[in-house]
C-alpha cells in the first residue's frame, strides 16, 4: 500500500467517522468482497455468509465513532468480521451434538479416511482439554462456545455473578491455550480458532 493510498483511507474513515455515507460506500465496496469470502469459508453456506458479512459492515457503521482512534483499519475490520462470523457460527450452527455437528460441517472437506481420523482426533484433543478444566470452568464455558450463551446469560442461569463467569472463562480459556501449546498441530489450531477464539 502506497503513502497516498494509506492517506486516503485515513481520509475516508474520517469522512466516515462523520456521517459520511459515500466515503462508508467506497470503504464497503473495497472490503466487501474480502470480508464476504472469509465468511464464506467458515460458514460454508453463502446466505449466512452474506448476512455475516452485513452485519460487519452494519456494525462499522453503526460504530463508526470508534473509526477516530483506529490506526490500522484493515486489522481493525478483519478482527472485528471474525469475532462477528464466529458469533454467527455459535449462535446459528452450534446446536445439539457438538461432534455431531462438526462432522457434518466438515464432511466434505474429510473424505479422505485419514483426514478423517486427524480430525477425530484433533477434536479429542480439545475436548480432553475441556475435561481437564474445573467442573464451573466447564459449564461455563460450554454454556458459553456450545450454547452461545452471553456472560449474563450464564449468570442469570448459574446464580453466579457476571464477574465470576467472566473469571470463570478467563481462566477456560488460558488453560485450555496452555493444554493446546503441548498438543498443537495445524487442525487443531485452526478448530481452536475457528471455535473459541
Amino acid at each position: 500500500m502506497t503513502e497516498n493510498q494509506i492517506y486516503n483511507e485515513k481520509e475516508l474513515l474520517s469522512r466516515i467517522v462523520k456521517g459520511d455515507e459515500s466515503a462508508y460506500k467506497m470503504v464497503f465496496l473495497q472490503y466487501w468482497p474480502r470480508v464476504y469470502s472469509t465468511a464464506l469459508i467458515f460458514t460454508k453456506v453463502p446466505a449466512l455468509a452474506e448476512d455475516a458479512a452485513q452485519e460487519v459492515f452494519a456494525q462499522l457503521w453503526i460504530k463508526r465513532a470508534l473509526l477516530a482512534d483506529v490506526k490500522e483499519f484493515r486489522t481493525y475490520l478483519f478482527s472485528m468480521a471474525r469475532n462477528l462470523i464466529f458469533n454467527t457460527l455459535r449462535t446459528k450452527i452450534f446446536t445439539g451434538n457438538f461432534d455431531e455437528y462438526l462432522q457434518e460441517y466438515f464432511a466434505d472437506s474429510f473424505a479422505d479416511p485419514a483426514a478423517l481420523l486427524e480430525f477425530k482426533e484433533a477434536g479429542q484433543i480439545i475436548e480432553k482439554g475441556i475435561d481437564q478444566l474445573t467442573p464451573q470452568q466447564q459449564k461455563v464455558f460450554r454454556m458459553s462456545r456450545f450454547q452461545g450463551l452471553s456472560h449474563a446469560e450464564i449468570a442469570k442461569a448459574t446464580g453466579l455473578s457476571p464477574r465470576t463467569v467472566k473469571n470463570y472463562m478467563v481462566a477456560a480459556i488460558q488453560s485450555l491455550r496452555g493444554h493446546l501449546d503441548e498438543q498443537a498441530d495445524s487442525i487443531t489450531i485452526f478448530l481452536w480458532v475457528l471455535l473459541y477464539l
